[in-house]
């Protein structure tokens, strides 16, 4: 998504995005734990987390309230020094991978897993044998080339010629 088109107001396409005149952008976020309330007994100030594009999301079909409550809008994204979540909003970022690096799960790559795992039977993930087709080189397509690879899949990405060494690189390596 164009950020400066979400900071000037001209991202309406979704109709849950009642943006107020001044927003605060993005919505993937590495952090590390500042302080907590008295109540949070799964975080500790010095934990390393990563934000969730629908805080309170936690199970099943997303709805239309819990989309309405997005980072980034139409609530204020991760832009910031510091921010305040929800305890269960959070989820710990893995320790082998920097924060550039794991910044990217919670949105890129969980879509690139749904669209590729979402409608099978649980323990049935998509792989050996199969063929996925990407489009671009953003970053769903790239996590989803990675997540094919992994598991066996032929990765195809559909991308213009100026990004297609960076498809082939990833499908081959």
């Amino acid at each position: 998504m164009d950020y400066l088109v979400v900071t000037k107001g001209e991202y309406t396409h979704h109709k849950s995005a009642n943006q107020e005149t001044t927003i605060v952008p993005c919505s993937d976020m590495c952090g590390i734990v500042t302080a907590i309330g008295s109540d949070v007994k799964q975080w500790t100030v010095g934990d390393r987390v990563l934000s969730t594009f629908l805080p309170d999301h936690q199970t099943g079909q997303v709805t239309e309230k819990e989309l309405a409550g997005s980072l980034g809008l139409p609530l204020n994204g991760v832009l910031a020094t510091h921010r305040v979540f929800p305890a269960h909003s959070l989820v710990k970022a893995p320790s082998y991978l920097s924060d550039e690096e794991a910044c990217t799960l919670p949105i890129a790559a969980v879509t690139a897993w749904m669209s590729i795992n979402g409608m099978r039977p649980l323990g049935q993930n998509g792989g050996k044998g199969e063929y996925i087709l990407l489009q671009g080189t953003g970053g769903v397509a790239i996590s989803g080339l990675q997540i094919a690879k992994a598991a066996g899949a032929k990765g195809e990405c559909s991308c213009q010629l100026y990004t297609r060494d960076l498809c082939l690189e990833m499908v081959s390596s």
